[in-house]
């Protein structure tokens, strides 16, 4: 039986012997292209998960948040979510150590769940991708108006916007060595000034030399309620760890790369956020300040270091969010390939560009779609409120895909007789999952984010009934060559698509 183990002989020298497979099994339709495989070494793989969190994007503004939810213990609630996170994260890991593809959720969760829960599990996270990216692109411009406002720049948040999404989506058709190492350069670039304002606030002491309080990481004078609220908000920050997995077919020895990535992205981004969110609070006068400030981060190295720094800051964050918004059209634009390979819409998504490999009609779809989810939302007057409301739409859903991962990986560990561990970790996943779920909504949440919920629970139902409606997508999942060399790898050759 395939433990996490096996199958890591395969991952020596070149392209994988189950990457080769999967391109092998679908070389007789003309139509489809193929990704360039074997081109992603470890950075450049971690690039992706890293990227899609987006870190300084959301560290200069994380702590105020969490200061206004649950009145003090910033870093606390992180730390736990970013444990909850973990048994999750677990679920990727013990698919990806042993098969791995273009399609991420699609190919191991369809391998041994069934090709519906497959393609459900792709649906989810391709709308939280391509979610995401309409509203990192508000993000980013919300971002990027103070920062070029400090060099005599004034232009509607809206222009910002359109500029953004433009750039992004000429990147994502080029080469994906090419996307990976900007994402790469501009995440690794903004963290190194966070952590160098964070050196030096620390150095100087924060504000009454608390720097090295431990308040932030003490439950002191919170209610339970709070700390849960705080933690699901936390939980949301840590997201997208598992963007790796969607360079399955690119990536060089993927069963050992993609993994580290995953735990790694996580570990660091957890890390980084928890120990940035620490010195914001300790750095400000009280927790009630530190929830009023729009910009903490910003706001203290102004304080403690210089005003020109803190403009670098936000400067870094704008590059954050912009590697953000590039990761996130890569990851859903290799999903919706892997998906149209086995018809899902029309024949253009399976086209790959000849010189660069990126699958040009599936970026072109991600592209289309999040622009028309960012026009929707132009009229509005502040950035803010239309990245709140877009990304709600899409958190909602992530539980949703996570908890479909994290049960595929349960039906795995059971299928293939795995130690009974396995099982426990996964089955703290989903209870960690059904809390977050309850929190989130129950009580349904009020105003436009009730309509985020809803929206989602009909997206949920519409990824439901398209393959059944659908002949040509029904007949595609069901005799996936995808699907068949994933239960092959992580079940056996007792694969019942081989049937």
């Amino acid at each position: 039986m395939n433990d996490s183990t096996s199958g890591e002989r395969f991952d020596g020298g070149s392209s994988s012997v189950q990457q080769r497979d999967v391109q092998r099994a679908y070389a007789a339709d003309a139509l489809t292209g193929h990704l360039k495989l074997d081109r992603l070494r470890f950075f450049r793989v971690i690039a992706e998960s890293i990227g899609i969190q987006g870190p300084t994007g959301g560290v200069v503004i994380t702590a105020a948040i969490l200061a206004s939810i649950v009145g003090g213990g910033t870093a606390l609630v992180q730390v736990i979510a970013a444990i909850a996170m973990g048994f999750v994260a677990y679920a990727f890991v013990v698919f990806t150590r042993t098969f791995n593809s273009a399609g991420s959720v699609y190919g191991f969760t369809g391998a041994v769940a069934g090709p519906y829960v497959g393609f459900l599990s792709a649906w989810a996270l391709t709308l939280v991708y391509v979610n995401f990216a309409g509203g990192v692109y508000a993000s980013t411009a919300d971002e990027a108006q103070p920062a070029l406002a400090s060099i005599g720049v004034n232009w509607p948040w809206p222009v910002y916007a359109v500029i953004v999404f433009a750039l992004v989506t000429v990147l994502a058709f080029l080469d994906i060595r090419v996307s990976s190492t900007i994402i790469l350069i501009v995440e690794g670039l903004s963290i190194l000034l966070v952590i160098i304002a964070c050196v030096i606030i620390t150095a100087k002491g924060g504000y009454h030399h608390h720097a090295f309080s431990t308040a932030p990481f003490r439950a002191t004078g919170l209610s339970g309620a709070a700390l849960g609220l705080g933690t699901v908000y936390a939980f949301s920050v840590f997201s997208g760890f598992e963007g790796a997995a969607t360079l399955g077919e690119e990536a060089h020895q993927p069963r050992r790369n993609i993994p580290r990535a995953i735990w790694i992205s996580l570990a660091a981004v957890a890390t980084y956020e928890i120990l940035v969110s620490a010195v914001i609070q300790n750095a400000f006068p009280s927790v009630k300040a530190l929830s009023l400030s729009a910009v903490p981060l910003v706001t203290v190295t102004n304080q403690f270091v210089t005003p020109w720094f803190g403009d670098l800051i936000n400067w870094g964050a704008v590059l954050s969010s912009f590697g953000a918004a590039l990761a996130l059209m890569v990851g859903a634009s290799r999903i919706i390939f892997a998906l149209a390979r086995d018809g899902f819409g029309p024949k253009v998504l399976r086209r790959t560009s000849p010189t660069s490999g990126a699958p040009t009609g599936a970026v072109g779809l991600v592209a289309v779609v999040s622009f028309a989810l960012l026009v929707s939302f132009l009229w509005e007057r502040q950035a803010t409120t239309a990245v709140a409301v877009i990304l709600t739409y899409g958190a909602d859903l992530i539980i949703a895909a996570y908890t479909l991962a994290v049960g595929a990986a349960l039906v795995l560990v059971i299928r293939a007789r795995m130690p009974w561990y396995r099982g426990a970790i996964l089955g703290v996943g989903l209870v960690v999952l059904g809390y977050v779920a309850k929190e989130t909504f129950v009580p349904l949440p009020s105003g436009p984010y009730r309509w985020d919920f809803l929206a989602a629970v009909a997206s949920l139902v519409v990824g439901i009934a398209l393959p059944i409606l659908s002949r040509r997508l029904r007949a595609g999942i069901t005799t996936s060559p995808l699907l068949r060399v994933g239960s092959r790898a992580l079940l056996g050759e007792t694969s019942t698509l081989d049937a």
